[in-house]
């Protein structure tokens, strides 16, 4: 193991390493990313919370008006639902889930908002799918009747909040009923005022014994399955028209868009700027040799010359990486944006989590690609530790995304922010390069690598058949040119007839019968592998 730890080229590597990162992910992020708490795209769960995307719903928001809560009780439905509650109360079938029992005739009745007029009104999300408070809050699933008490005490307070704070209604109203108690206890009868202020504070005790007794008689569980009763039709009412409109669908696809493009720009131009680094470190240091020693203008002009014609060619030379590296950013960049949206549907997301997610798609972009298509023909266990390796290089550029997230606060001076980029880029680095050596060199992983190529012994052997049956394709390529007896339909059916192949065994046989029929001499024999190997290995 320390032989191969030796010869693991770590100083090349790490460079590499270490420049992706620079010149993507903590350099031209800066430039084209404007990562932010919650995302670029509004959603119900954020905008609850006082997080918003836009400015435009923050303003739409804080703009809704007072709340009034004269259209919330002039409403039709409410008016019709309090007529039907008091035929139902005086015909003795009213029930009341607030306190699980049917209301007397004498108990004194309210209609109460379930999801409080007020909260509806005040809702961020209300307004975000642009819902009308009062046609809300005035659906028969949000219409309760209950007694009087509970529902002035409840007053505008969310059910589960108003079950917390009851013990504490209901000592208070205890502790003024003891005073009260007291001072009749105390008081004077003598004059005809003293004996009025007496009746007075009896009515009063009476009406507080009357209070304490219906808040007791409150029935916890009632009161939270009708709020869950309420909640859910307004809660899907709400999701599906916001989720569902052009506004949101709109925004969505506006920044999934703008993603896609700076994330490919941001591969793109992160590759130029790798091949530039490289032409740079090859050519100035023996540019600032010659000049050193007898500095001369026109040996500058050339240096430069050189330099940058070097630097074209390595652009040209990998054209078509730049554009497979744009195509795969931009298909990262509109995953990344979707995930992190979906995500702030249900939680609102961090800065950091954001970019992390963008680079975890940028890796799992290539790998899903590689599984996929395998456009290297790559072996089972060659497939697997290449994707191994793309998965290394996320879980690597995490850590230094953390790494650089904690240490900007602390580097708080001129070029901090770059400085912390460039240890985020070296942290990318080295865990690259540790991982990818446990992972795909040290011995435990030779071993492990050896023991998945033992599972599958075929995969080389195909691989093989692959390589020859190419090989005698281009082979009886030639033969068709200078072997004038075979005539054209004779021709077209062999072809047919190895197009209809579904693998390359029945290939393999259909071109030994061929050569055979032909007296083909072949540079090989056929059906022997050892021969073929020699044949192919003497080809190279």
């Amino acid at each position: 193991m320390r032989a191969a730890a030796q010869d693991f080229p770590w100083a090349e590597e790490l460079e590499k390493t270490v420049i992706a990162s620079l010149t993507t992910s903590f350099s031209l992020d800066f430039l084209l990313f404007k990562d932010k708490q919650g995302g670029e795209v509004d959603t119900l769960h954020n905008v609850r919370n006082g997080i918003w995307a836009t400015d435009a719903e923050k303003q739409r928001f804080e703009q809704r008006g007072e709340y009034d809560s004269t259209p919330y009780h002039q409403h039709a439905n409410y008016i019709a639902t309090g007529r039907e509650d008091k035929a139902s109360q005086a015909a003795g079938t009213l029930h009341d889930p607030y306190r699980n029992t049917v209301m007397a005739a004498h108990e004194q009745r309210n209609l109460d908002h379930v999801i409080s007029a007020k909260e509806i009104h005040d809702d961020a999300g209300r307004v975000l799918a642009g819902l009308s408070g009062v046609e809300l809050a005035n659906q028969s699933s949000n219409l309760q009747t209950t007694h009087e008490t509970v529902n002035k005490s409840k007053k505008q307070t969310p059910i589960n909040e108003y079950l917390d704070r009851l013990p504490g209604l209901i000592h208070n109203h205890e502790k003024s009923l003891a005073g009260d108690r007291a001072r009749l206890a105390k008081a004077p009868r003598e004059t005809p005022q003293q004996q009025h202020e007496a009746r007075a504070l009896e009515e009063k005790i009476r009406k507080t014994e009357s209070k304490i007794n219906e808040l007791k008689a409150v029935d916890h569980e009632g009161m939270r399955k009708r709020d869950a009763e309420a909640r859910a039709p307004y809660e899907q009412q709400i999701n599906a028209a916001y989720y569902t409109s052009s506004k949101f669908l709109h925004q969505t696809a506006y920044t999934t868009g703008n993603a896609g493009l700076a994330m490919g720009t941001r591969q793109m131009l992160g590759l130029v700027m790798a091949e530039v680094w490289f032409e740079l470190r090859e050519q100035l240091p023996a540019l600032l040799e010659k000049l050193k020693h007898a500095f001369s203008l026109e040996t500058f002009v050339d240096g430069i010359n050189k330099s940058l014609k070097g630097i074209w060619k390595r652009v040209q030379a990998r054209f078509n990486d730049f554009l497979v590296a744009f195509k795969d950013g931009v298909f990262a960049g509109v995953l990344g944006s979707l995930t992190t949206t979906l995500f702030n549907i249900l939680a609102t997301t961090q800065a950091m989590a954001i970019k992390i997610i963008r680079e975890l798609w940028g890796q799992l972009v290539k790998a899903i690609k590689l599984m996929v298509f395998n456009p290297d023909q790559l072996s089972f266990v060659e497939q697997c530790q290449a994707v191994t390796s793309l998965l290394s290089v996320g879980v690597a550029t995490v850590v230094g995304t953390m790494a650089y997230t904690q240490l900007v606060p602390f580097l708080s001076f001129p070029f901090g922010t770059e400085l912390a980029a460039f240890a985020g880029a070296l942290v990318t680095g080295v865990m690259t390069l540790g991982l990818n050596y446990f992972l795909l060199h040290s011995a435990m992983a030779r071993k492990l690598w050896a023991f998945i190529e033992s599972l599958t012994p075929h995969a080389g052997t195909v691989r093989e058949f692959q390589a020859i049956n190419a090989e005698l394709d281009r082979y009886l390529l030639e033969l068709g040119r200078v072997e004038f007896n075979m005539d054209v339909e004779e021709l077209q059916a062999f072809t047919q007839e190895l197009e209809a192949c579904n693998d390359d065994i029945q290939r393999s046989t259909i071109l030994q019968k061929a050569v055979a029929a032909r007296g083909i001499e072949l540079p090989f024999e056929a059906g022997n592998a050892t021969s073929t190997r020699n044949w192919l290995a003497s080809l190279v």
